[in-house]
């Protein structure tokens, strides 16, 4: 049984790496086809997989190619809302991969492919359109530029802050060193002698001699001691003024801010045609998985 595995991608570059990467797989290019916009493809009208669209295509449009696509596959069945949510896709700069498997043991490989090529959740982002005010596809709506398309896709930044840490001298003090005279009073005792002349007189009595007759005269110097003053400078210590460098450790404790993002994924509650379960329905969507 043949299916048809739908994915939606951000542009017209991303689905034709799937496609590309499909075909290293073994698939056959007839069996794929791309929808995008001129403003994304960059091509001069519709493209389908690597060919330019034919006349009758062209003048469709890409948007009623994808309705018709889409209602020749339901074959009548009312599913106005999910393929006007592909057309908006398209209109809002992305591309519409369709691949049709032939072999059920081909699907794996559709789905992991498109996994990587960066097929998008189409309810997910249904969702954050309708947080923005959309309603509805609207045929008469324009395509978007692509700076519309990029103001159009919310994204969300993972942060994480580094923490750098350096040196800088700072000043934290210092030693001045004056030198000033100085008078101390200090006491010394000093032991003085002093000479004087002493006079005695004893009673004699014996015979006068010549030399005691001669006249003369004898001198007796006296002296005393007086305490002389010398001072002489000493040099009893030296102050040595520098500096020494010394290195320690310290231990930085801070706490690093950033952000996260998580993605949840949301299993639909009823199996649904257009998001239905391979083997089941006749239209397999591709939504993310985490790896």
């Amino acid at each position: 049984m043949t299916q048809a595995i739908v994915g939606v991608f951000d542009s017209f570059q991303q689905a034709e790496s799937a496609v590309a990467r499909l075909v290293e797989g073994g698939l056959d290019r007839a069996d794929m086809e791309v929808h995008a916009s001129d403003e994304t493809s960059g091509a001069e009208r519709p493209v389908v997989a690597d060919r330019p669209a034919s006349a009758a295509t062209e003048e469709v449009g890409i948007v009623g190619k994808i309705e018709n696509f889409f209602g020749n596959m339901f074959a009548g069945d009312d599913r106005s809302e999910d393929i006007g949510n592909y057309q908006e896709a398209v209109r809002r700069g992305g591309a519409l991969l369709t691949v049709n498997v032939k072999e059920e043991s081909q699907v794996p490989l559709v789905r992991s492919t498109m996994h990587e090529a960066g097929v998008v959740d189409i309810d997910e982002r249904v969702a954050h359109w309708k947080s923005g005010g959309y309603a509805g596809f609207d045929a008469s709506a324009k395509p978007l530029t692509s700076d519309e398309v990029l103001a159009d896709r919310q994204s969300f930044a993972v942060t994480r802050e580094s923490l750098e840490v350096g040196k800088r001298e700072v000043e934290t003090g210092g030693v001045r060193v004056y030198s000033r005279a100085t008078a101390t009073p200090v006491s010394e005792t000093v032991n003085l002698r002093d000479e004087h002349a002493t006079i005695e007189r004893r009673p004699v009595d014996r015979p006068a001699t010549a030399a005691d007759l001669k006249e003369g005269f004898v001198e007796i110097r006296e002296t005393a001691e007086h305490a002389v003053v010398a001072k002489t400078a000493h040099v009893v210590e030296e102050v040595v003024v520098g500096r020494q460098a010394t290195e320690r450790t310290e231990t930085i404790n801070e706490t690093l801010r950033g952000t996260d993002v998580e993605v949840e994924h949301v299993e639909a509650k009823n199996v649904d045609p257009v998001r239905g379960i391979d083997g089941v329905s006749p239209v397999a969507p591709v939504k993310p998985t985490s790896h």
